[in-house]
C-alpha cells in the first residue's frame, strides 16, 4: 500500500515519471503500469504530457491535474567536458534540469499530497552523487546535490506520510551514454565491469516506493556503491587511482564502439531526457 488513504485504496495509484520519453525513464512507466499503476509520463517530446521540468509552475499545474500518488524525478542531462571551459548555457541547463528540476518536481508533489496525508517521492540521482568525476564534474555535482536534497527533504517530511528516497545507479546502457562512447571525457561512466540496463534499475526503484519500511537511499550494484563511497571519504586516494578508471573505461568504450556502431540508434531516443 502507498498510504493509508481510503480514496487511493478505491482506484488505481498514480504516477507521473518526467524524462519518461526513453531509457530509464521508459522503463519506470513500464513497471509501474505492470504492477497496476495509472501512469502520467512527462517530457519534451514522445511522452503522454510535454512538461519542461525547470519550470516550478508546470510542475505544479502536472501535479494538480493528477494527483499523484507516486512522482519518479528521472530527467536529467550529462552535459560532458571540462568544467573550466564549457559553456555557461550548458552549465546552466544540467543545474537547472538535473538539480532545479528535482527540486521543482518534488515540491510541487509534496504540495499535493500533503492534502491526503500521504506519497511517495522517487529522485534519481547517480553513483556520481558519492564521488568527484573528472569529465562529468558539474553532472556528478548536480548529483550530490540531488541526493543531499532528497534526504534533507525527507527529514523535514518525516511523520507527515510522505517518503522520499534517492536511487543512485551506475552507468545505464541509454541513449544519454550511448551518445558519449567517442568522447574521452566521460571515460569514468564505462569503468565498470558493465553497464546496466534500464528495466532492472527501475525495478530496484519501484521497490524503493512499495516497500513497508522508508528506504531512503539505495544505489545500484551494491558493490560499486561501496567502492565510490570509499572513493568519497579517501580523495586522494581517488585522485591517484584516476588514470587507471579512465584507461579501463576507455577500454570498455571502444569495446562498446566496436559493438554498437556511432550511427545506431536505440530505441526511445531521446538526447534531453533520461536517468544514469
Amino acid at each position: 500500500m502507498i498510504g493509508p488513504s481510503t480514496t487511493a485504496a478505491r482506484r488505481a495509484k498514480r504516477a507521473v515519471v518526467t524524462g519518461a520519453a526513453g531509457g530509464l525513464g521508459s522503463a519506470f512507466v513500464d513497471v509501474l503500469r505492470a504492477r497496476g499503476f495509472e501512469v502520467t509520463g512527462a517530457d519534451l517530446t514522445g511522452a503522454d504530457v510535454v512538461l519542461d521540468v525547470t519550470e516550478a509552475d508546470a510542475c505544479r499545474r502536472l501535479a494538480r491535474e493528477v494527483q499523484p500518488d507516486v512522482w519518479i524525478n528521472n530527467a536529467g542531462v550529462l552535459g560532458a567536458g571540462s568544467a573550466a571551459e564549457q559553456p555557461d548555457a550548458e552549465i546552466e541547463q544540467v543545474v537547472q534540469v538535473n538539480l532545479l528540476g528535482v527540486i521543482y518536481g518534488t515540491r510541487a508533489a509534496v504540495e499535493v499530497m500533503r492534502e491526503r496525508g500521504s506519497g511517495r517521492v522517487l529522485n534519481v540521482a547517480s553513483l556520481a552523487s558519492f564521488s568527484p568525476v573528472p569529465g562529468e564534474t558539474v553532472y556528478a555535482a548536480t548529483k550530490h546535490g540531488v541526493r543531499a536534497f532528497t534526504l534533507g527533504m525527507a527529514a523535514e517530511l518525516r511523520g507527515s506520510g510522505i517518503r522520499l528516497s534517492v536511487l543512485c545507479p551506475d552507468g545505464i546502457w541509454t541513449p544519454m551514454l550511448h551518445d558519449t562512447l567517442e568522447d574521452p571525457s566521460v571515460a569514468l561512466s564505462f569503468s565498470g565491469t558493465r553497464l546496466l540496463e534500464p528495466r532492472p534499475v527501475a525495478e530496484l526503484g519501484v521497490e524503493l516506493i512499495e516497500s513497508r519500511r522508508h528506504r531512503p537511499l539505495a544505489s545500484i550494484p551494491r558493490y560499486r556503491g561501496a567502492l565510490v563511497r570509499l572513493t568519497g571519504i579517501a580523495p586522494n586516494f581517488f585522485l591517484h587511482a584516476v588514470p587507471l578508471f579512465v584507461r579501463a573505461g576507455r577500454r570498455n568504450q571502444q569495446r562498446m564502439l566496436r559493438a554498437h556502431p556511432r550511427n545506431e540508434q536505440l530505441e526511445g531516443h531521446q538526447p534531453t531526457s533520461g536517468g544514469r
